[in-house]
């Protein structure tokens, strides 16, 4: 499977200029804070379910259960290398202990949903979108929502307490589960809320984007291009890690979608799950916030980039 670099720039140019368009709505107060939640849940309990729903409706094969606990492996062994990257680079910042963490969350973190998704789905399809929810969505959920809450509020004033419900009844771990049980059964919604599905389903992509963009309008730019250690958190998450991923993959002797699937997904900048998790835990929101800005501005260059390599 070989990806093309000016398509792939295309696409991601398109998602940019829905995120240019969020920004500028942001930034004119034309949607508010308020506005900017609604949208968020609009797209995380309504649009992105129908999304992870309809890209799980494919026929029952053995070759593609079996590519997906493939790519399962693959993304868990991502995280094993995203996390001992992070432990050891940030132990040597000249950072607070809060700081620390959260560098450290943000190279473990990367945007699966609000931007991997849609950029899977643009470049690859149906079937690329199937793989990337159960083999990357599943364990990025279940990380976050674990290890992600456990290490950005070990040393805040927030509770560091796993909440079980939280992970089990999160949107995106329901319409997976929702999803592989009609996949795996084989069963078919009624006619009449397929046809709803279907139409929520392609709003996903423009709405993550305009809500990525609002989240950018309220962080503090010229803070942010100032900070030198927000450019090597980016280096890190969107080129070193993905390059050293794809090394090793591709000298294991994957390809394919079980080499494109987990590459393309682990170089999504910074999840936007860091600076909600900093703020629950009242860690440093600035900075998580920062890092999100500068990670989600530079990977409309490095996306393309990596494509390059696979």
């Amino acid at each position: 499977m070989q990806l093309d670099f000016f398509l792939t720039l295309q696409k991601v140019l398109i998602l940019f200029l829905l995120i240019v368009i969020g920004f500028i709505a942001g930034r004119t107060n034309l949607i508010s804070q308020k506005g900017q939640k609604d949208i968020t849940n609009l797209v995380l309990y309504i649009t992105m379910p129908a999304t992870i729903f309809n890209a799980m409706q494919l026929p029952l094969e053995q070759e593609r259960v079996q590519t997906s606990l493939v790519i399962i492996g693959i993304m868990t062994f991502c995280y094993i290398i995203m996390f001992t990257v992070g432990f050891f680079v940030s132990k040597q910042l000249p950072l607070t202990a809060g700081q620390k963490d959260i560098f450290h969350v943000a190279l473990l973190l990367s945007n699966t949903t609000f931007m991997g998704f849609p950029i899977i789905s643009s470049l690859l399809g149906v079937e690329a979108l199937f793989y990337a929810v159960l083999g990357a969505g599943f364990i990025f959920e279940v990380v976050s929502w674990t290890l992600g809450i456990y290490l950005m509020g070990r040393n805040a004033p927030g509770s560091t307490s796993f909440n079980w419900k939280k992970i089990a009844f999160s949107p995106g771990i329901l319409s997976i589960i929702f999803g592989l049980i009609f996949f795996l059964t084989q069963w078919e919604l009624p006619v009449l809320a397929q046809e709803v599905v279907d139409s929520l389903a392609p709003a996903t992509s423009p709405l993550a984007m305009i809500v990525v963009g609002l989240m950018l309008s309220r962080s503090d730019i010229v803070k942010a291009f100032k900070n030198k250690v927000l450019y090597l958190a980016a280096g890190l998450k969107l080129l070193a890690v993905p390059l050293l991923v794809v090394l090793i993959l591709k000298t294991l002797g994957f390809s394919g979608v079980t080499l494109v699937i987990p590459v393309i997904m682990i170089s999504m900048p910074t999840a936007s799950y860091v600076a909600m998790f900093a703020g629950n835990a009242g860690n440093d929101t600035d900075f998580a916030s920062q890092i999100v800005f500068m990670s989600s501005l530079l990977s409309i260059i490095t996306i393309p980039i990596i494509t390059l390599f696979l």
